[in-house]
């Protein structure tokens, strides 16, 4: 799933262009998404296509306002909280009281009603005494997990101006919690945000969110399904108010060895088995790398190529390409019609 490349400009070429503003809201489906909703006896699937197909072409610092209002619009609440737990928004951070103020990231994966638990502590802020807690044996994976990430945050994001995260959770077929063979998931999450003064990026904002599905552990081997969300914002200097957005999906799957750990290794590890760990860790830097580079070499530069296009040369008596491909078309078309006179006056 590949949403990119949405530009926001108040510059006077782009803003006074008819046909971009046109081309923009002709492909925005909000009718009849709104018409879908409205319809009690259209199927829920149908409903929540609609209103993806919306988000999708949202800006992502808006789609999260654009989410609560489809949402309000859904009577139906499970059909509402199945929207919530398939669209990814930009993360927001909250302090952890009892580590010092330690930052953490909110998502679905993390929220109990309006109260969100920090991976750092395992408490809820605001406070609830009830909330889903991972068992001990996993919420010892998750503390470890959270420390490595956190060193992989400051190798490629650096330690300010970036916060990560890492929420576990016991599958349905696993509840007890026992031990991580039976499968388990888990989310692992980083938002960067960039401020510069007399930069070419005035702001700009990263947000990748990795939900991971780890199968059960047979004959040494276990399936890793990851599925990859990044959120990129740009917000150019130098004049104008414009800023240019979207989002890149990607799914993996793949099959790793896990190598039980001897009982002198998970001693001193804390007595937990960190394998998972290591196959995920890979997966995600591999995967990371490949999105940021496709980024860069393919969506940002065809960006950039669309922007350029979109300005035009006010100059006296100077042509664009386009207009002298099209001239020379026309005088093709022309010469060709004339021909065909001519050959129809000898006849």
């Amino acid at each position: 799933r590949t949403t990119w490349g949405h530009i926001h400009a108040s510059a006077p070429t782009i803003q006074n262009n008819p046909a971009c503003l046109s081309c923009s809201w002709a492909l925005f489906p909000f009718a009849a998404c709104y018409q879908l909703i409205m319809t009690s006896a259209t199927p829920s699937t149908n409903v929540i296509k609609s209103c993806l197909d919306v988000l999708r072409r949202t800006n992502p610092s808006e789609k999260e306002k654009k989410l609560g209002s489809l949402s309000a619009l859904i009577s139906d609440d499970n059909i509402a909280e199945e929207l919530y737990q398939r669209v990814d928004v930009p993360l927001k951070t909250c302090k952890d009281a009892e580590k010092n103020g330690r930052q953490f990231l909110l998502c679905d994966h993390n929220r109990d009603g309006n109260c969100y638990r920090s991976p750092w502590s395992n408490t809820y802020f605001p406070p609830l005494e009830d909330g889903f807690r991972p068992s001990e044996q996993l919420r010892k994976l998750e503390l470890y997990a959270n420390e490595v990430w956190d060193v992989y945050r400051e190798l490629y994001y650096g330690k300010t101006g970036s916060v990560s995260s890492v929420y576990l959770w016991e599958k349905d077929n696993n509840k007890d919690g026992r031990n991580a063979t039976g499968g388990f998931a888990g989310c692992f999450l980083i938002k960067n945000t960039l401020k510069q003064d007399g930069g070419s990026i005035a702001l700009g904002e990263w947000n990748s969110i990795h939900v991971v599905d780890v199968g059960a552990v047979k004959e040494g081997k276990c399936v890793y399904n990851i599925t990859t969300t990044v959120l990129l914002s740009l917000e150019p200097s130098g004049g104008g108010s414009s800023t240019i957005s979207g989002s890149l999906s990607r799914q993996n799957k793949r099959e790793c060895s896990v190598s039980l750990a001897s009982r002198d290794e998970i001693n001193t590890t804390g007595g937990i088995d960190t394998s998972h760990i290591v196959n995920i860790g890979k997966m995600i830097e591999e995967v990371e790398s490949n999105m940021r580079s496709e980024m860069d070499s393919l969506y940002i530069q065809k960006t950039r190529n669309v922007v350029d296009m979109m300005w035009t040369d006010e100059r006296p008596n100077v042509s664009t390409e386009g207009q002298e491909h099209t001239k020379t078309l026309n005088e093709a078309v022309f010469a060709m019609s004339m021909k065909g006179k001519g050959n129809l006056t000898d006849k």
